[in-house]
């Protein structure tokens, strides 16, 4: 199961548009179609890490957790709850 714990939301895009992730497989297709063009580290690792945790191959936990990291990395709004 890719389901985070606890969604995430962040505000993208231009024009800006709150977005609800609940799944790894979301997280990866955020990062891969959506990211603006500011990527680190975090980035990369998060892409990988949403990925393999989506195929079942990592934990959803740490996806989650270095899409957060790269979030912030990139300056992305995070929305609380």
């Amino acid at each position: 199961m890719d389901h985070f714990h606890e969604p995430v939301r962040i505000v993208l895009g231009t024009p800006a548009r709150l977005m609800e992730l609940r799944t790894a497989i979301e997280a990866a297709d955020t990062l891969e179609n959506w990211w603006p063009t500011l990527r680190g580290k975090w980035y990369f690792a998060a892409r990988e890490a949403c990925r393999a945790a989506g195929e079942g191959k990592a934990s959803v936990h740490i996806a989650r957790r270095m899409f957060l990291y790269a979030a912030t990395e990139s300056r992305i709004s995070l929305v609380p709850d």
